[in-house]
């Protein structure tokens, strides 16, 4: 399924002040997990609140965008260009279809685990 939206993601997790962060990453896939690349604020969120979200926005006139829940299951340590590399278990999904299109298809569609 990812393959067809491409691997940049915006990636959304929860700060301490419990306010959401945004940042976009380069996701990829490592056996039946998600890996991405994380700078220090994302990382220090995961480490004390591992859950996430991933939005991917459609290409060209689609319909649909790709939206997965996930949980970090590890968190690496930074290197020296203070990133860390975060494996994620993804826990559920849907492709929610754009505000503003024509009524007719349905407004979501829920994807099993293992999107």
């Amino acid at each position: 399924m990812i393959g067809q939206f491409g691997r940049r993601a915006t990636l959304v997790t929860v700060a301490e002040d419990l306010r959401p962060h945004v940042v976009t990453a380069i996701v990829g896939v490592d056996g039946g997990h998600l890996v991405a690349d994380v700078g220090s604020r994302t990382r220090s969120n995961l480490v004390y609140r591992p859950a996430l979200t991933l939005v991917w926005h459609p290409h060209g006139d689609g319909e649909y965008q790709l939206i997965l829940d996930g949980t970090a299951e590890h968190v690496g340590e930074p290197d020296e260009r203070q990133v860390s590399t975060v494996r994620i278990a993804v826990v559920g999904g849907i492709l929610h279809r754009l505000a503003g299109l024509p009524i007719g298809a349905p407004s979501c569609r829920s994807l099993a685990a293992d999107a």
